[in-house]
């Protein structure tokens, strides 16, 4: 048997190599992860005999069970087989129930092993459905299902970590949640207090601009939050609230970003470029905004509307995407746009923008406004790409991530 966990930018990649296995050996497969979960009609193209949608811990656990005693498993919950498309189970309401995960059996017999950065999960789930996000998608899909956010205890969270920081090398810990803290919790009490003491190894993490405050800041920096992860997405309220449908509290974004570098966090902020509606302008903007707000490293990513998206379908329906090529791969992030609301000079501005914007918002007055006409006038090019790739390693790896030189190869 082969289980795959594939993401939406891997999946061809994963089903090629798939496809070639097939051909020098007979044995059963499973796809698990957020392909198989916001992507079911590509499984007849797949060439597998499963997709396990949604949390798969136990759908996984009764599929095995079938193989075993050689027996069905067309109707198990969560599965989509030839048969048909199975509904999902409810959620997992209480994540302390689930065993810890047994990373030794990847990280111990792979490169993995010397990687020091590790990852790990406070929660599961995101309160919010942006128009944009698989989130969006995994609403719907578990809409009646139980509450869609949930969180580990504090201990059973700080257990897990200490487990791995007592195998290997660790020196840096991300945490991957959607969102890891939306206030000064009773929660984030504890875990400031408990982190620091058991741990005390920098992180980061994901926040939302617009819940940020003194408090919250102080307990992560108590806990010993290195640098945090935010998206603006677009610096145009109407475009953020009702085409990305990210409603977010537009008041004061760049004095809480300048409020986050003030309590000593480093800060990765993403924008979204060419999204449906946006003026050149918006996205320009999105280089000031980051020069204001003293942002640490401001990203930026081309609009790829995903299928089963609301955004996608917008984009159905005022007829700007190609349906007979377009992908739902998020690729599509580090390329340039290809919605037909813009023209080929707007799409090559935008993505000098991605190419080179981290870099022009480092640049001082006045010379940051010649950066800016450059990029108007000259097309993107494989200089800018690797000025892209340089900046990017750079940030990630000294400003955010915080990993040494010779350590830099990835996570687990």
């Amino acid at each position: 048997m082969v289980a795959y966990s594939v993401n939406i930018m891997g999946y061809r990649a994963i089903v090629e190599a798939h496809k070639r296995a097939m051909k020098a050996s007979n044995f059963i497969s499973i796809m698990g992860g957020p392909q198989a979960t916001f992507s079911p009609e590509t499984f007849p193209e797949s060439g597998m005999d499963a997709y396990c949608r949604g949390e798969g811990e136990y759908a996984f656990g009764d599929f095995l069970n079938r193989v075993e005693r050689e027996e069905p498993f067309d109707d198990v919950a969560n599965l989509i087989t030839r048969s048909g498309i199975n509904e999902v189970r409810p959620l997992i309401r209480n994540l302390d129930e689930l065993p810890m995960a047994d990373r030794d059996l990847v990280v111990s017999n792979s490169y993995l092993k010397n990687v020091v950065k590790k990852t790990f999960y406070a929660t599961r789930g995101c309160p919010f459905a942006c128009a944009y996000c698989s989130n969006n998608y995994y609403h719907k899909l578990y809409k009646g299902k139980g509450p869609i956010v949930r969180r580990f205890s504090v201990d059973r969270l700080i257990q897990e970590i200490e487990g791995v920081k007592g195998k290997y090398r660790m020196d840096f810990v991300k945490f991957g949640d959607d969102l890891f803290a939306l206030k000064a919790s009773d929660w984030l009490v504890e875990f400031a207090e408990k982190y620091s003491k058991r741990v005390g190894v920098p992180f980061n993490c994901y926040l939302r601009l617009d819940t940020i405050d003194d408090d919250l800041l102080r307990l992560l920096k108590q806990a010993g939050c290195f640098s945090v992860h935010l998206s603006v997405d677009s610096t145009a309220r109407h475009v953020r609230e009702h085409i990305l449908r990210r409603q977010m509290q537009s008041e004061n974004l760049v004095e809480r970003l300048r409020k986050i570098r003030e309590h000593g966090i480093n800060t990765w902020v993403n924008y979204m470029l060419a999204a449906p509606e946006s003026t050149l302008q918006d996205d320009l903007d999105a280089i000031r905004m980051s020069k204001e707000g003293r942002v640490t490293y401001p990203s930026f990513s081309t609009t790829v509307p995903l299928k089963g998206t609301d955004l996608y379908t917008y984009c159905v329906e005022h007829g700007i995407i190609d349906l007979q090529t377009h992908k739902s791969d998020m690729a599509g992030c580090s390329e340039k746009s290809t919605l037909s609301c813009f023209s080929e000079h707007e799409k090559n501005v935008r993505y000098n923008i991605y190419l080179l914007g981290a870099i022009i918002a480092k640049i001082p007055f006045p010379w940051d406004k010649l950066a800016m006409a450059f990029i108007k006038v000259i097309p993107p090019n494989s200089l800018f790409k690797k000025f892209r790739d340089w900046v990017y390693q750079y940030y990630i790896t000294e400003k955010i991530f915080k990993l040494p030189k010779e350590e830099n190869r990835g996570n687990s």
